[in-house]
Formats: structure tokens, sequence, C-alpha cells
């Protein structure tokens, strides 16, 4: 039996996740919801990432989504602890999530946004200014180091 990297567990069989980046061994339970690279145990079986679409086209979360959650709760009068009931969490990952320590993941930002009737996720990139639609304001390094030179004499 090997251990798990995240949370310690002994288990028969683990997986290879992709952890933001990083890729470490996991057991079942914490590889749930992360891209599996590899299994090792009972089957020693590789798994090829397969990227989709719905892959390539991320999500985000709303910058402010804890005063978001925090007040759409506090408008519906209803407790963490209810909430938490409702969409079956633990009323310290809604304490988590709201106060800004813990972000919510794709599946727990679902079921906030349903059970508040708020909006969480948005697509990435939307209501952000690409570099290279935007025109910089005022003088850039490459204007700096054009002035200087005609101010040098320098052709």
């Amino acid at each position: 039996m090997e251990e798990c990297e995240v949370c310690g567990r002994k288990a028969q069989e683990l997986y290879l996740v992709d952890i933001e980046g990083a890729q470490m061994r996991a057991c079942r339970r914490c590889s749930v919801g992360k891209q599996v690279l590899q299994t090792f145990g009972k089957e020693q079986q590789t798994r090829i990432p397969v990227h989709s679409r719905a892959e390539e086209e991320s999500d985000e979360i709303i910058e402010d989504y804890g005063r978001v959650i925090r007040g759409a709760r506090q408008a519906l009068g209803l407790p963490a602890r209810v909430l938490a009931e409702r969409i079956n969490e633990k009323e310290s990952t809604i304490v988590r999530v709201e106060s800004g320590h813990a972000l919510p993941d794709d599946r727990l930002a679902r079921k906030l946004e349903h059970a508040l009737g708020i909006k969480l996720i948005i697509k990435e990139g939307r209501n952000r200014q690409h570099y290279s639609q935007s025109r910089p304001q005022g003088v850039t390094l490459g204007d700096a180091a054009i002035i200087r030179k005609d101010l040098s004499g320098d052709d």
C-alpha cells in the first residue's frame, strides 16, 4: 500500500493527477475532479488525457465571489448551516468560501449558483482587455528608446 501525497491516506490504488500544474500521486477520493494522467496499483494502466473543446474554453470564478455568495445567502435569510445542508456541503466549506479563504471548484460554484440564484462563473477573458487589443497609454519602453536615440543624435 502506498500513501496519498495529498491527504496522507494509505491506498492500494493511486492516481497520478495534475493539481494546479503539479503532478501528485493521489487516492481515489483526492483524484475526483482532477485530470488523471496515470493509474498505479492493481491495474497499472495508463490514461492518456483527452482534451475537449470544453476544457479549452475555461471558466473562472468572479473576483469578489465571497461577498456575492454571502450577500445572496443573507438576502434569502439562510444561515450558512442551512445552505450547506441544501447543497450537501460542510458548513465550514461555505464559511471558508464566503470569507475568501477557499476558492470554490466548478462543482461547488455551480451548486451555489443554483441554490442562491447568482452568477459566479464567467468565461475566461470576458470583461478583460487583452494586451493585443489595447493600445498602451503614455510612453512605452520602445518610445523611450527612440526618444533617447533622438536626443543623443546617434543615427
